[in-house]
């Protein structure tokens, strides 16, 4: 298996190890996953299209439809078992909402949500960092182009630090974070257990990480406005920006 390629997530074992040992154990998870939805109600757009891109388990779309449950979600992943993980947590719900098996690596993703939009929010949660910078800026433009004018993009994400010690303080407060989740669920998982798991994982390869400060100013120079990094703990931050309700002069 090429650890170092986004494919990774691909894998049966990688993608159980972080729905079932990790998701749950993100520093500061329910926090941000609030302010995610505080931050589209703030946008002024009212929420009857999104899209959440990479989705996972489909945890971000499903925090948007507990504020707004009239919304009509597009849950995109190009791993079968993430899109079955949120067919799975919407429930009966799921039936009102698209489901998409894409890779947004390839330059004509858009083609497959095209006809849904446009969103008036686009969320991506973890997932974006897995790709090449010039892949992640061509990206942010291809999102721009699927918003409805005046909707926001939010990308809660992992990012470089911008030094070693940051990095170390970083994984010192996820291990934490992932020991006191596993010690609420009652696992066998210890210390030396968790350690072990988080250092060597699978996916660590994969993983193509940017400054947001960088990553900011793509989105101004792509022409989204509003833009900043509303969270951030270590290398965990909460970034966006909106479409221009009318077009730049």
């Amino acid at each position: 298996m090429n650890t170092s390629s986004p494919r990774v997530w691909l894998a049966e074992p990688v993608i159980r190890r972080y729905l079932d040992g990790v998701r749950g154990g993100i520093p500061l998870a329910k926090e941000q996953l609030r302010l995610l939805v505080q931050l589209v109600g703030a946008s002024g757009q009212p929420l009857h299209r999104f899209l959440d891109l990479g989705c996972g388990d489909g945890v971000l779309g499903c925090a948007l439809l507990e504020e707004w449950p009239e919304a009509r979600g597009v849950f995109l992943d190009f791993a079968q078992p993430m899109i079955e993980a949120a067919r799975l947590k919407l429930g009966d719900q799921a039936r009102r909402h698209e489901f998409c098996l894409v890779d947004y690596a390839d330059p004509d993703w858009t083609q497959s949500v095209r006809r849904f939009g446009p969103f008036d929010a686009v969320v991506s949660g973890y997932s974006i960092h897995h790709q090449e910078d010039a892949r992640k800026q061509t990206l942010y433009r291809e999102i721009f182009g699927l918003l409805q004018p005046g909707a926001i993009f939010l990308n809660l994400e992992h990012v470089s630090s911008a030094s070693r010690w940051g990095e170390e303080i970083h994984d010192e407060i996820f291990v934490e974070s992932l020991v006191a989740f596993h010690s609420r669920i009652g696992t066998a998982a210890g210390r030396v257990d968790i350690e072990r798991d988080y250092y060597q994982r699978d996916d660590k390869a994969a993983n193509r990480l940017a400054p947001v400060e960088l990553q900011c100013r793509w989105l101004r120079e792509i022409g989204y406005v509003g833009v900043d990094c509303f969270f951030k703990i270590c290398e965990l931050a909460l970034f966006g920006g909106i479409r221009p309700a009318q077009p730049r002069s």
